[in-house]
């Protein structure tokens, strides 16, 4: 039997039923970049000293079957994860999505025939540990009301999309060993304000003129630049660099983004303490300190740093 749309948002609360669905909804995710990662290596010139594609390569995707494949089991992920938020609170649903960083590192593992080192299982320790972190203090003392002020949206909204450009430049121009994390750093900006977007949506259709509101039409037309910019960028560090730097920096980063712009853009922040703020400052370092660290030590990266032809996991086979 189906479940209404409008159902799903008054389903009867279900802890341990939420974190099964999400552990499962990780593994999907983790699964899904990795079979994206696969199909762009058969697209890109991994020898090319700037590997980057080009948006003929991209649009090329559309017609991947691997690729589709990925997309869709990203996809099915994501319905998942939207089940278990409204099964559990967010403060228990958003820790454990952060699972698919080591979904990933394993599945990496099994299919290019490498061991993870300590320096990655404690890389991707810190990544887990930083997030939980981040969200238990950004959550715990979450206000009951949002605000919505026109101008503060727009130009916060605009400030992310230069911070993410930023990075996307520096992917396309900066040393090699950092195309791949600062693509999807970039990327999980955009993805992140996204996040923040939906809930800014949610908040105007409360009201009764919604629709004839210039914020309303302007929150979506950044919506689907941030879907489509950021899933650009998101590909591009594909191509740049093993799938699991990028879940790392997607699983960080993005939650990151998402909940600094609810507190400091749309109110939800009031009820934090000064003790609150350090702890998720402190937290998101951790987080954001292990994701660098797997970049670093990742055998990707790792072989052009002792100077061996550039090569990528896919060549690892």
């Amino acid at each position: 039997m189906l479940i209404p749309l409008s159902g799903l948002f008054h389903l009867e609360q279900n802890v341990p039923l939420a974190i099964v669905i999400v552990v499962l909804a990780s593994f999907l995710f983790a699964s899904g970049a990795t079979i994206q990662h696969l199909a762009i290596g058969g697209t890109v010139d991994a020898e090319a000293e700037n590997p980057s594609m080009s948006l003929r390569q991209v649009l090329s995707l559309l017609r991947n079957p691997k690729w589709l494949l990925g997309l869709a089991t990203v996809a099915v992920g994501a319905g998942m994860h939207i089940v278990g938020l409204a099964l559990a609170p967010v403060t228990v649903v958003q820790p454990v999505g952060i699972l698919a960083v080591p979904w990933s590192v394993l599945l990496a593992a099994r299919i290019h025939h490498f061991r993870p080192t300590r320096m990655i299982w404690g890389a991707v320790a810190m990544t887990i540990i930083g997030i939980a972190g981040f969200t238990f203090f950004s959550a715990r003392r979450a206000a009951p009301d949002t605000r919505l002020p026109e101008t503060q949206i727009i130009v916060a909204a605009l400030i992310v999309f230069a911070v993410g450009a930023l990075l996307g430049l520096i992917g396309q121009r900066g040393p090699a060993a950092a195309r791949c994390l600062m693509w999807a750093s970039g990327g999980s900006f955009f993805y992140g304000l996204s996040s923040a977007m939906i809930k800014t949506l949610f908040e105007l259709v409360r009201l009764p003129d919604f629709a004839t509101r210039p914020l309303f039409w302007t929150v979506i037309g950044f919506l689907l630049v941030c879907y489509l910019v950021g899933g650009w960028m998101i590909q591009q560090g594909y191509a740049n660099g093993p799938a699991e730097i990028v879940v790392g920096s997607m699983t960080t980063t993005d939650p990151i983004v998402a909940v600094g712009f609810g507190i400091i853009v749309l109110g939800e922040g009031v009820r934090l303490t000064a003790g609150d703020a350090v702890g998720m400052v402190t937290s998101g370092a951790v987080a954001i300190a292990g994701v660098v660290i797997l970049s670093r030590f990742h055998p990707d990266a790792q072989a052009r740093k002792g100077g061996l032809a550039r090569q990528t996991p896919l060549s690892r086979t």
